[in-house]
C-alpha cells in the first residue's frame, strides 16, 4: 500500500496550482474516497463536515518529508487566516496514490473541487455524509439546514446538490413538504 503523504502529495499535484485551505483538502479527499479513492483515511463528523485526523497527519508528514509546501494567506473581507498547499519542488505524484481511481479521472475530480467555492464544496461533503453515514437519508436537506442555516442559503445548497448529482453521489431527493 502506498504512503499516505503521497495521497496528499497527489492530490495537491493534481490541483496544478494551489490548492487554497485545509477544508477544501479534507473535502477533496472525502469525496474522492466516495469515488473510489480506498485510502483507508477515517472520517468523522467535525464542524466543517467530514473530517480526518489521519488526513490531517499525512498532510503533516507530506511537508515534513517536502513533498508538498503549506503557506498561509489572509482572506480580504475579515482576515482570517488560509492555508495554501503547493507541490515542492518537481516531485511526480505516483498514479498508484489514486488507488482504485484512474489517475486522469482523479485529476479532473480534484481541478473541479479545487475551482469549486469551498462553501459548496463543504456542503456537498456533509449532505453525503449525512446520507451515508447518519440516519438522515430521508431528511438530510433539514438537518444540514439546522447545522449550517447560513451557509446553506443563496443558492448554495442547490450548487451543492447539483456538484453531488455531477459526481455521481446524488443524495436522495427531498419528500414534497
Amino acid at each position: 500500500m502506498i504512503e499516505r503523504e503521497h495521497i496528499v502529495e497527489a492530490v495537491v499535484a493534481a490541483a496544478e496550482g494551489p490548492l487554497t485551505s485545509r477544508v477544501r483538502l479534507q473535502k477533496t479527499v472525502y469525496l474522492l474516497e466516495r469515488l473510489g479513492l480506498d485510502s483507508e483515511f477515517k472520517f468523522d463528523y467535525h464542524h466543517y463536515g467530514p473530517y480526518s485526523r489521519d488526513l490531517d497527519n499525512a498532510t503533516s508528514d507530506a511537508k515534513a518529508f517536502e513533498l508538498i509546501e503549506e503557506k498561509f494567506a489572509r482572506r480580504l473581507s475579515d482576515g482570517a487566516l488560509y492555508s495554501v498547499f503547493t507541490l515542492k519542488g518537481e516531485g511526480k505524484p505516483r498514479a498508484e496514490a489514486y488507488g482504485p481511481l484512474d489517475p486522469a479521472r482523479a485529476r479532473e475530480f480534484v481541478q473541479l473541487f479545487a475551482r469549486t467555492n469551498v462553501t459548496i464544496l463543504e456542503l456537498a461533503a456533509t449532505i453525503d455524509w449525512l446520507c451515508h453515514f447518519e440516519d438522515h437519508r430521508h431528511d438530510w436537506d433539514r438537518e444540514i439546514s439546522r447545522r449550517k442555516p447560513v451557509k446553506v442559503q443563496g443558492g448554495r445548497l442547490e450548487k451543492a446538490v447539483a456538484l453531488l448529482d455531477r459526481l455521481g453521489l446524488s443524495p436522495p431527493r427531498p419528500a414534497a413538504a
